[in-house]
């Protein structure tokens, strides 16, 4: 199967080794490529910048034929290839990540090379599948993680950040593949028997909770608690573009103590992250300005598998 394409889209920037900015009917639009996390080259959250970031970013602005600052020397086109064949317009929506960047893989126009395999086969970046595995290319991205691996090139060469900040792999890589697992029962379960996506879904979770009716939504709790306003603890279960919260009420009680130990030992941090969070939906504030949420009072409102498995 191969994936929707938007054909001869010019390049504007290469900001690193997984991102670029493109030109997409007349307005600049920021391409995360999907399955690649290669390191920082420039400060970026509480991730350090380390040289085999420096070195991702460099080849990626050599392969695209651009200066030092990521700008193309001459005009240069790309090609978008999303990981499902709907729509177009579907694929706009539904394939981009927390930060509404678009999630792509990028190929030279009229070229048939995928840079995000290439790239994985250079060594420069780990098959990422925190957020799930490929679709289209699972097999060719861990054929091109191995050989990277068997070569000891890249992120793979110790010698590469020596000295230096670096990441590991040996703990980060199984943690993404067990969240891959939960992604997988998603797509393949999940979504077939009405769980709700807050990026996907999230029209519908707003619906909802103006409805007041019962429903189950994929969260990620990786963040764990995010505040604890007056006798209870909030979770922040969505992005800056769709706000969902979780609130957990009374935390005194055994009920939310039980709720919090589950949370913060098995979902959050290093945990499984992803959960399958059932109830009755709701706004707080309690008017149309308010944020869809669930209410958690019971720990059986959380499972690891969607309802019916």
């Amino acid at each position: 199967m191969k994936g929707t394409v938007i054909k001869n889209l010019k390049l504007i920037k290469v900001v690193d080794g997984d991102t670029i900015k493109i030109l997409l009917d007349n307005e600049q639009e920021s391409i995360r490529f999907v399955c690649l996390d290669t390191e920082e080259s420039q400060r970026a959250g509480s991730k350090p910048i380390t040289n085999a970031g420096i070195l991702a970013s460099k080849w990626a602005k050599e392969y695209f034929g651009t200066n030092e600052q990521g700008i193309p020397n001459q005009d240069v086109w790309v090609d978008l290839e999303f990981d499902t064949n709907d729509p177009v317009e579907v694929c706009l929506v539904k394939h981009r990540g927390n930060y509404g960047r678009l999630l792509c893989y990028i190929y030279k126009a009229g070229e048939q090379e995928n840079f995000n395999v290439r790239i994985v086969r250079e060594g420069w970046s780990p098959y990422f599948v925190k957020y799930g595995s490929s679709r289209l290319y699972h097999r060719e991205f861990m054929e091109a993680e191995a050989e990277a691996q068997a070569k000891g090139i890249g992120i793979w060469d110790p010698a590469t950040n020596a000295g230096g900040n670096r990441r590991d792999y040996t703990t980060l890589i199984p943690w993404w593949h067990l969240r891959n697992q939960v992604v997988q029962d998603y797509r393949y379960a999940g979504s077939q028997t009405g769980v709700l996506s807050v990026r996907l879904n999230y029209d519908q979770i707003v619906a909802a909770a103006k409805a007041g009716n019962k429903m189950t939504v994929l969260c990620d709790l990786q963040g764990g608690i995010n505040k604890w306003p007056g006798n209870g603890a909030l979770i922040y279960a969505g992005s800056k573009f769709h706000r969902f919260n979780l609130w957990i009420p009374d935390r005194d009680s055994e009920a939310a103590q039980t709720i919090l130990r589950l949370i913060e030992t098995r979902y959050a941090k290093s945990g499984r992250g992803y959960v399958y969070v059932s109830g009755t939906a709701s706004l707080y504030p309690p008017n149309q300005d308010g944020k869809p949420q669930i209410v958690i009072t019971d720990a059986k409102q959380l499972a690891d598998f969607p309802p019916g498995q």
